[in-house]
C-alpha cells in the first residue's frame, strides 16, 4: 500500500494503526514526511500483525541482488534489508520471521514494478496525467535553460520564484537557442 503524506489527513483512519493519542499521530505524519523527503513513495505491508514500511527498491540494487546473490534466500534478505524502513530486521533466518521475508520481498518489488508490466504502464500514465499540469512542466523548461540548477531545487521554488525564472528561461530558450516552446492549445493540436 502506498503511503502519501499530503494525504493523510484525511487517511490516516484507513491506515491499520490506531493512535493512542494526538500526538502520536502528528509525530507519525512528521516521520512519514521525513521517510517521503528521504526515499520517495513509502509503502505499507502488514504481516503476521507486524506493520513494515519499505521503500521502492531501485534499478541498480535490483542488479546487485541478482548477480551477487545466487541463493533465493541471501537474494530475499537482502532486498528486505535494503528497503525496509522499519522495522530494522538484522537477521530475517529467525524462526519468528519465518514465511515474513518471502511476503515483504514480494510486495517490494511489486511495488517497485518489477513483476508486472501493468504496475509501470500505471505509473508512467499517472506520471503523464502529472505533467499535464502546466506547474509541472515549469521546472522542466527552466531547468532546459539554466542546466547547472538541480531540478529538486527548482521543484522547492515558491510559485514566484518559479514564474520568474519560467519566463527567463522562456525567453532564453525562443531567442538565444531559437526553440519554439508550445503552449497548451497548440501542444494539444500536435
Amino acid at each position: 500500500m502506498l503511503i502519501d503524506p499530503s494525504l493523510l489527513d484525511d487517511k490516516v483512519k484507513e491506515l491499520p494503526i490506531e493512535f493512542e493519542t494526538y500526538e502520536e499521530e502528528v509525530d507519525f505524519k512528521e516521520q512519514l514526511r521525513i521517510w517521503h523527503e528521504k526515499y520517495g513513495h513509502i509503502f505499507m505491508q502488514e504481516i503476521n500483525d507486524v506493520i513494515f514500511f519499505f521503500r521502492a527498491l531501485s534499478k541498480e540494487e535490483l542488479k546487485i541482488a541478482q548477480e551477487v546473490y545466487n541463493d533465493d534466500f541471501e537474494r530475499t534478505e537482502y532486498i528486505c534489508k535494503t528497503c525496509v524502513i522499519e522495522p530494522i530486521i538484522e537477521d530475517y533466518s529467525l524462526d519468528i520471521f519465518a514465511g515474513v521475508p518471502e511476503i515483504l520481498c514480494l510486495s517490494i518489488l511489486e511495488e517497485s514494478g518489477y513483476t508486472k508490466a501493468q504496475k509501470v504502464k500505471i505509473m508512467i500514465a499517472r506520471w503523464e496525467k502529472h505533467m499535464e499540469e502546466v506547474e509541472n512542466q515549469l521546472p522542466l523548461v527552466i531547468k532546459e535553460a539554466f542546466q547547472d540548477i538541480p531540478l529538486s531545487e527548482i521543484e522547492s521554488w515558491t510559485m514566484a520564484k518559479t514564474a520568474e525564472y519560467y519566463v527567463k528561461a522562456k525567453w532564453l530558450l525562443e531567442n538565444i537557442r531559437g526553440l519554439k516552446l508550445l503552449g497548451e492549445e497548440e501542444n494539444q493540436q500536435q
